[in-house]
This record gives C-alpha cells, structure tokens and sequence, in this order.
C-alpha cells in the first residue's frame, strides 16, 4: 500500500514491455547515459557551468552568503529561519545550483506546501536553469498533474534526467537515485500532513530520508512549528537565521492594531463590521497608486443563512457542519448552499423550509460578500478577488496573480491561497478579518497557526522601496493577546520559546506523542463500543506512562452521513507509542470479521482532531 503510493497511478496500467519502451524514449529525448550511482567529481564542463550560473544569480548580502557556506561546510540537518523578503528562497536557489554544477548526476528535491504555489516557482527554476542544464533538469510532480505528466516526471527524476524536482507532499517519495539534497520549504505548513490514505508527515518524511542517505536537509520557515523549534532549542537541528530584507529598499509592515470594543462602542464600524480606519486606510492606499490586501480565511459569501422568523439555519443534511452560502458566478442573482465538507451543493431556498418565511439573511463574511460590499462602496477601484473558488484551473489562477504583479492600483481580497511566497510588488496596506475565532479554539496549535499566517500575510506588503511605509491593520477584541506582542514587536524567538514551554507544562507535543484511533459508521453506538472495547484490551497490555482516552466526537462528527467518533493515546516515548499501535492493530485484526461495518483508522501525530 506505501509502495503504490510513492508510484505514479500509470505506472500501474502499463506492461513491463509498454514502460521500458517509454523508458527509452524518454531516455533518448533527454539525452542521458546510464547513471553509475556514483558520486561524480567535478569536471571542466561543470566548472564552466558553476562560472554560467553564478553570472545569473544574485548577488548575496554578507548574512546571506554565511548561511550558504554553513550549508555546503557542515551536515545539518537545518533550519535556515528569517523574516518574509529575508532572501531565504535565493539561498536555497544558490545552494541547488552549486550542488548541480560540482556533480554532474547530482539531484535535488525541493517541496512546497501547496500545488497553486508550484506553478510560479517552477517558472522561476525553470528560468535559472534551463539556460545551463536544458529544459527538461527541471520537473513538478503534484496532484494537480495528468496522470501521463506524472509519469513523465517520475520517470525523469528516476533515470536522472531531471536535476530538480519541485513537488508537494507527494514528491517526498520520488525516486531520485542521484539525490544529494532535500530543501523543504515552508515546513510549519499543516499541507505537508496526508490526511487520507496512508497518512504521514512529508517534512518528518524528508527529514528522516536525509538522515539515512546522509544528505543535507534544510528546512526553511519565518514562522518555524514548534517540533521543529523545539530540536533546534535541543541544538538536533542546526539554526541558520538571516536577520534582514534581501531587497534593498524593502520595509516590514507596521502592525496597527484595532480595538473592535472599542469601535463598537464609539460607533466608528459599518454594519459589515469594517471600521472607519480601515475605510481611511482603503481610499489613502489607492490615492497612492498602490494595492490593498484584505485577508480573511473564509471563502463563499456567508458561512450561514437564516431564518429570521424561526431561526431555521442552513445545516447539511449529511454533516455536522453549516451549509455555506455562495454567489452563483454565472447567475449573481442566485445563491447557492455548499458544504465544504462533503462537497454537498444545492439552490438557496427563497423562503424558509421549516416556516415558509421569505425574510432570510445571512450571517457573517465570506471573500464574496466583502467583493460585493466593496464594489458598491468603491465604484472606482478594482476589485480581484483570489479564493479556490474563482482560482480553480492553473490558467485562472495565474492570470489573477499576473493582474496583481502588474501593480494595477486595486483592493485585493483573498484566502491562505494569497499568503505565501509571493512576491508582490505594490501592496501597501494589509487588512486582517475576523481573526478572532482562531485565538480561543480547542485546538491547541490554534494560536501557532494564526501567528504563522499572519507573518506570511504581512509579508507581502512593503517588498519594494516605492513603498514608504507598508501597514497591516488587524480588527481584533484580544489586543493584549502575546501574538499580537510578538508581531509589533518581532520578536519570534520569545514567543515560539513561550509556546515550548507552554506544552511542555501541559504535557503536549512535541513533549508527548499522540495518535488516534477513528472509528468511522452509519451507527455511532456501534463506534463507540468498539473503541469502547479497544481502549479496555489496550488498558490491560499497557504501562503506566500510557494514556488512552475514553471514547469521543470528532470535531466534525458527521461527514458523509458516517458518524465518527475517535480516542486519543498518548505516550511519553516514541517507542511506547508505537508498541501500543501494534497491539492496537493485532485487535482490529482479530475482530474485523465483526467490525466490517466500522471503518478504523490510526493517525499517529494527528493535526486534526
């Protein structure tokens, strides 16, 4: 099952005659002679391709060009950790390219997070180092591929052609029999978990595969997961930190806080809860010429509709969840209700169906209401709004981020999707909504998550010296909240070591190791008495430094129409943990004759409860 999972899906259709006949020819289009497995010293010719490329890179700051010696001097693992427009990315650039050019059958892999992120630093890989290795030393490999372009890629990596493979969480798998470094780029990224099938941490993945090849693996981050801070703390990790923008000119956001309670009680907010200053900071930034960033983590119009007359709300018939209110983009007129849970999508009814109540509204803010609010209140500013919505092909999403690169004077309204890695060239002022919910939540990486987006969202204004002073508005009731310290005041250091030790106080990871068991059917008694059972025949094999909780609700406990319901062990030592997985799995296997019906699943280190 692991196997097939590292393998592209066409791999599996084709013959052993159809896949080397497609071998060859992709072995003759690109050139390649048989790789030895060896590491190659350098040459002449790959001098002269060191001497090509360093023509075409950037010149390094004094900071930048000590952490890349420690790369290529020392054995790591790595953390290089630096504020957004720090030059983290050329770093690594420069690190791949003197890797390239002092081994000829040298190869690199590097992850992202994301698939819409792939595209734009393809095109940047891809114009580095075409010129010196050809077209083909560069590849992608990601879900969002065709399963021949997949294939293709794979087979690129596996026969050596391609030099660089850029890919998601996937890629960690690839064969890549030259492979000499591992670069992981955004490794705080909750992406980099696989939540289906078989489930696994791809930065862990890449950790450990770097280790046991021997290879350099550096993982890069402004906001780095306290996993990974707490190795560094442990000095298992080595810390590489560049202190300062990489581009002359470049500024970091001032963070300016706003006291909704505040607002509310001088009444200084519209009723789509905007304050004035933000109205202020909107008009002074487009008078400017320059660009307007609201961030808000929610797209559709309104997370609910109701009922004003009996309080009807939209939940989905086949989720624990709310039905998520949409404009319809070819019809504006009509909505739309959408669970983005079950993908469930059905017409907004126009009078209630408990009591036939015409007079329903919404409540709260999606990307599509503030793109329909802001088009009535500012006629003479243009509008882009970027959500998975309107981004859904690789085209429409690159010409949206094409039109923001232009530099066009506009209020730009976007999701996560808009927050990493670009570079954008003309964003002044940043607006955060309705951050709030994500301080006080059950979910004890909560607050470690907001601070992560926050830091990247900042991080696209005030890339460029044309930009005097870049701002970052946050509407928020918690002014106080540490988070917002450590913003004003950039201090990272204090605030991920106070999050250390905040878990290890509380007993969490990293200073505990978790998994769970989910039991997953259409009957939720018989959910809970088999983890009931589970939990009893583990109790009886355990030790006393293992925990196992009485069964639970997911957070979401309907999805599908399956119920779902869940215990949580804990463990002090890795070892431990896995010992009690094992028994675990010995259960299941026991009785799966009478548990057919359940669906169980374990999630060592789960992310999502």
């Amino acid at each position: 099952e692991v196997a097939l999972a590292a393998l592209p899906p066409q791999l599996r259709e084709l013959s052993s005659l159809q896949l080397q006949r497609k071998a060859l020819r992709l072995q003759k289009s690109l050139g390649l002679q048989p790789l030895t497995g060896k590491t190659a010293h350098p040459n002449a010719a790959s001098a002269a391709r060191l001497e090509a490329g360093t023509a075409q890179a950037k010149v390094l700051s004094p900071e930048q060009s000590e952490v890349l010696a420690q790369i290529a001097t020392q054995s790591g693992p790595f953390l290089l950790f630096g504020a957004t427009g720090s030059g983290k990315t050329e770093v690594y650039l420069q690190a791949v390219e003197q890797l390239l050019a002092q081994e000829p059958q040298a190869q690199a892999l590097v992850m992202v997070p994301e698939i819409n992120l792939t595209p734009q630093l393809e095109a940047r890989f891809v114009g580095r180092f075409a010129p010196q290795w050809g077209p083909q030393s560069v590849v992608s490999l990601h879900s969002g591929m065709t399963p021949a372009q997949r294939l293709s890629a794979w087979l690129a990596a596996h026969q050596g052609g391609a030099r660089i493979l850029l890919g998601t969480r996937m890629a960690v798998f690839a064969s890549l029999p030259g492979l000499r470094l591992i670069v992981v780029d955004e490794e705080h990224d909750p992406s980099y978990k696989q939540q289906d099938g078989i489930r696994y941490n791809a930065r862990d993945l890449a950790i450990y595969r770097g280790l046991e090849q021997k290879i350099p693996i550096l993982l890069t981050s402004a906001t780095p997961s306290s996993e990974t801070w707490s190795k560094v703390k442990q000095e298992k990790i080595t810390l590489l930190e560049l202190n300062k923008k990489a581009k002359e000119g470049a500024s970091i956001a001032k963070v300016n806080l706003i006291d909704l309670a505040k607002e509310k009680k001088l009444k200084k907010i519209d009723e789509h809860g905007i304050t004035e200053k933000l109205h202020i900071a909107i008009e002074k930034t487009w008078k400017n010429n320059k660009q307007t960033l609201i961030y808000i983590n929610r797209r559709g119009y309104a997370p609910i509709l109701y009922c004003k007359g009996c309080a009807w709300k939209s939940n989905c018939d086949r989720c624990s969840a709310w039905m998520v209110v949409h404009k319809n983009n070819k019809n504006v007129l009509q909505k739309v209700l959408q669970c983005h849970h079950c993908g469930l999508t059905m017409k907004a009814p126009n009078a209630c169906p408990t009591c036939g109540n015409q007079d329903l509204d919404t409540v709260g803010m999606g990307t599509q209401k503030i793109e329909e609010y802001l088009e009535e209140k500012y006629p003479q500013i243009k509008i882009i709004r970027v959500d998975s919505d309107v981004a859904k092909s690789k085209n429409s999403s690159e010409e949206l981020f094409a039109e923001i690169h232009s530099g066009v004077p506009a209020i730009i309204i976007g999701t996560q999707m808009i927050t990493k890695g670009h570079d954008f060239q003309n964003i002044e002022t940043i607006i955060v909504l309705d951050v709030d919910k994500s301080l006080y939540s059950q979910d004890f990486r909560a607050v470690e998550k907001i601070f992560s987006q926050l830091v990247q969202v900042a991080g696209r204004a005030g890339r460029t010296k044309s930009i005097e002073t870049p701002n970052i508005y946050i509407q928020t009731e918690f002014t106080n909240h540490p988070m917002f310290s450590a913003l004003e005041n950039d201090n990272y250091d204090p605030f991920l070591t106070h999050i250390i030790d905040e878990r290890k106080q509380l007993k969490l990871p990293p200073f505990t190791y978790q998994a769970l068991i989910v039991a997953e059917s259409i009957s939720e008694q018989k959910n809970i008495e088999i983890l009931r059972d589970l939990k009893e025949y583990l109790q009886n094999k355990k030790n006393n430094r293992i925990d196992v909780s009485d069964p639970y609700p997911r957070v979401l406990q309907r999805q599908s129409n399956k119920d779902r319901h869940q215990i949580l062990i804990e463990a002090l030592e890795r070892t431990e943990l896995q010992a009690t997985l094992e028994k675990a799995l010995d259960y299941i296997e026991t009785h799966k004759k009478n548990t057919r019906s359940i669906r169980l699943t374990i999630d060592r280190d789960p992310i999502q409860f």
